[in-house]
């Protein structure tokens, strides 16, 4: 379906938690205690999760309500559309994310087509299990990391770091860390609590120490593509010292900091 610009229906608020975990055996049984009015609100909830977790693609899926509306007038075959757009926006976000996706619009209806009936609960089951990775994923990197903005007076006057973002996805970002605290950079949100989007960068990139306002930070490169302090690269995997007020830059220089 074409993409719609401006006000988002169904979109959270910005604090507003998504829900991770749906249970598909539940769904089954209220949808059919309710003669499916459960189906409907269940279709709604999802379908504003899947509008905050995959807006970076441009497109807004229509709530429920719109749904029905759209499928009355087409005789029933708009809400196929809509499941379908639902799907391939949950399948082609999967990289975004780095979660294994297991089906599309074609293979959710392949299920149908081929095995009537139970088909559909296979399809579903599949569906309801992707996005619950995808919501979980997203959770994971929204909260991982506390950033603040950058360098305030308290951090300065407490002795701590600052891990400031100059140039990448994470760019304007700052994060305190206390004398002795260890982050881990890299893409992968199951392994890092620092998490850097690019196809240059490693699950685990380099782990960054803060040592205290004297003795600067310790950087060890653990990646493929390496790791630069002011335009050096340092050796891989031996615990580097770094002054503070250094440029640190992972593989092409996409993504750098400040070491504060």
């Amino acid at each position: 379906m074409p993409a719609k610009q401006g006000n988002r229906m169904g979109s959270k608020p910005k604090n507003q938690l998504l829900k991770k975990k749906r249970s598909f055996s539940q769904y089954i049984l209220l949808s059919v205690v309710t003669c499916s009015l459960y189906h409907y609100w269940f279709m709604d909830s999802l379908v504003k999760d899947v509008n905050e977790i995959c807006k970076n693609d441009g497109q807004d899926t229509v709530g429920v309500g719109k749904m029905i509306g759209f499928s009355i007038l087409t005789f029933g075959v708009y809400q196929y559309l809509w499941i379908a757009e639902i799907v391939d926006r949950i399948y082609d976000s999967a990289d975004e994310y780095d979660v294994e996706i297991r089906q599309d619009s074609e293979s959710f209806f392949i299920w149908m087509i081929l095995f009537p009936f139970i088909g559909y609960f296979i399809a579903m089951h599949r569906f309801v299990s992707d996005m619950n990775q995808l919501a979980a994923e997203y959770e994971k990197r929204r909260h991982f990391v506390k950033c603040t903005s950058p360098i305030t007076q308290r951090s300065l006057s407490s002795g701590r770091g600052t891990l400031i973002g100059l140039a990448g996805s994470l760019a304007g970002q700052a994060i305190e860390l206390k004398p002795g605290q260890l982050l881990k950079i890299g893409r992968s949100a199951a392994e890092v609590s620092v998490i850097v989007n690019s196809e240059k960068i490693s699950r685990v990139h380099c782990l960054v120490q803060y040592n205290g306002k004297q003795l600067g930070y310790t950087v060890t490169d653990l990646s493929r593509n390496g790791v630069f302090v002011d335009g050096k690269r340092i050796l891989y995997s031996v615990p580097t010292y770094v002054p503070s007020e250094s440029v640190l830059s992972l593989a092409d220089g996409a993504n750098k900091f400040q070491l504060t």
